[in-house]
């Protein structure tokens, strides 16, 4: 028994830098990070106008309904557009321009109850905890040490989610595949996120 546990205990490990660990051990909630900053809240009116704007196809408003909106920070770039998952499609962040994602914000709409948690995963820092967003909320999240992020966990309890990553020299890294809980992006490759988008 004492030699199946020192084996066992590498190979997890190993499974965890090629990124094949279970979704319950990469993102570990038990130990996480503490260089998270959060910035939890209300929509201020300017960020309320831009999801509005998000969804211009829709008819109503974003804010008030049944939906999922996010924004990149892209280093050295600044705010990318809002997007919402009932609204206009595309992503968040850069492609082709080698700059890492170093902010994330998620506002979740005030109809139809979704309950929507998010966990990032930073470069050198690793794993934050995990964090619910209540309908009619937001979030923002960095982090203390200016690290690039390089994975999200989506996560809900009564909505499938769709999403996909655009990874430092990689490409678009998704499964394709509606899943309640979901990683995105990598940990344990040493590259940082440029894009993402979600649908729900």
């Amino acid at each position: 028994m004492r030699i199946r546990a020192k084996v066992a205990v590498p190979l997890l490990a190993v499974l965890a830098l090629c990124g094949m660990a279970p979704a319950a051990q990469a993102g570990d909630t038990s130990a996480p990070a503490t260089n998270d900053v959060v910035r939890v809240g209300k929509l201020t009116p300017e960020m309320a106008r831009k999801v509005d704007a998000a969804g211009a196809k829709r008819t109503g408003s974003l804010t008030q309904g049944r939906a999922l909106c996010f924004q990149a920070h892209v280093r050295n770039g600044g705010w990318s557009a809002v997007l919402c998952t009932d609204g206009a499609a595309g992503y968040t962040g850069t492609v082709g321009q080698n700059k890492p994602i170093d902010e994330v914000y998620f506002y979740v709409g005030t109809v139809g109850a979704l309950n929507f948690n998010v966990q990032v995963h930073w470069a050198e820092d690793g794993t934050s905890g995990e964090y619910n967003v209540p309908p009619g909320t937001s979030i923002q999240l960095s982090n203390v040490h200016g690290q690039p992020l390089q994975a999200i966990r989506l996560r809900s309890t009564n909505e499938t989610l769709k999403a996909a990553a655009h990874v430092q020299n990689v490409g678009w890294k998704g499964t394709d595949q509606w899943s309640y809980d979901q990683w995105i992006g990598s940990i344990g490759e040493n590259r940082w996120m440029e894009a993402f988008w979600v649908a729900i």
